[in-house]
């Protein structure tokens, strides 16, 4: 055999071999883009917003931002979950630019949910002071909590933008909104008919409602109980033990839905 052959058929075995290793080691990348779920359906909207916060948790921040901002004004917990980034961003921050973005979405998340609460004619009105009332869609009351969470960050936002005492009462009475909200929210989970609808929807619901109201109440029971005695008055209520169990039990209905 010829040796320069043989030294030819190593060199010619050895580039195959090199070739074949680089066939081997040739990757794709992966697409950076998030593939937006185009479903407006109500549990497609929470599915996608309980992704969106494990995003947030993984420190993933501008994902999450993006996964919710594709759809923000045109779903409800689209809204909410792209306010509620930039609310946590300006609270981290108290910069004057993020507090203002926060405040600008925050208000155009309430425009965005105000179109999927309940509307109430006069005979409705009339209806429901006597005790009958139309029964509310599953998008109407989730509208409602959604509402609440918005008006909490709002108002939250309005102490810490302005100082003034414009400010403060302003602040004040949408913090009273809210409560009113959630407490509208626990009379529709007491009173409203859920026969025939989905368990899912009614698990989330009264997650929200009763982690807000118990959230809500809990803080205020933190406060010296001569400003809580006042705060009674006007509709505010503090069970600090009560109310413990009333987050531990939301909780608890979270990991369910």
């Amino acid at each position: 055999m010829n040796p320069s052959s043989a030294v030819n058929g190593r060199q010619n075995g050895v580039s195959g071999m090199h070739e074949d290793s680089d066939d081997i080691d040739e990757f794709v990348d992966a697409s950076d883009k998030i593939q937006y779920e185009s479903s407006l359906s109500l549990l497609d909207t929470i599915a996608e917003t309980q992704i969106t916060l494990n995003l947030f948790l993984n420190n993933k921040f501008q994902m999450a931002e993006d996964r919710m901002c594709g759809l923000a004004d045109k779903s409800m917990y689209h809204a909410l979950g792209y306010s509620s980034i930039k609310f946590i961003r300006a609270m981290m921050t108290c910069e004057r630019q993020d507090l203002e973005k926060a405040s600008e979405v925050c208000k155009n998340a309430s425009n965005v949910i105000s179109k999927f609460r309940a509307k109430f004619s006069i005979a409705d009105s009339i209806y429901r002071i006597g005790g009958q009332e139309r029964a509310l869609t599953e998008t109407e009351m989730h509208a409602e909590l959604c509402y609440a969470e918005t008006l909490l960050a709002r108002a939250i936002l309005t102490f810490f933008s302005d100082e003034s005492l414009t400010s403060f009462v302003r602040g004040a009475f949408r913090i009273r909104n809210c409560y009113q909200s959630y407490k509208e929210c626990q009379r529709l989970l007491n009173c409203q008919s859920w026969e025939g609808k989905d368990e899912a929807v009614k698990a989330q619901f009264e997650s929200g409602t009763r982690m807000g109201v118990g959230t809500f109440n809990l803080l205020l029971s933190t406060l010296p109980s001569r400003i809580l005695r006042l705060l009674e008055v006007v509709g505010f209520s503090g069970d600090k033990v009560r109310l413990v169990f009333v987050v531990m039990h939301a909780k608890h209905l979270f990991k369910l839905g």
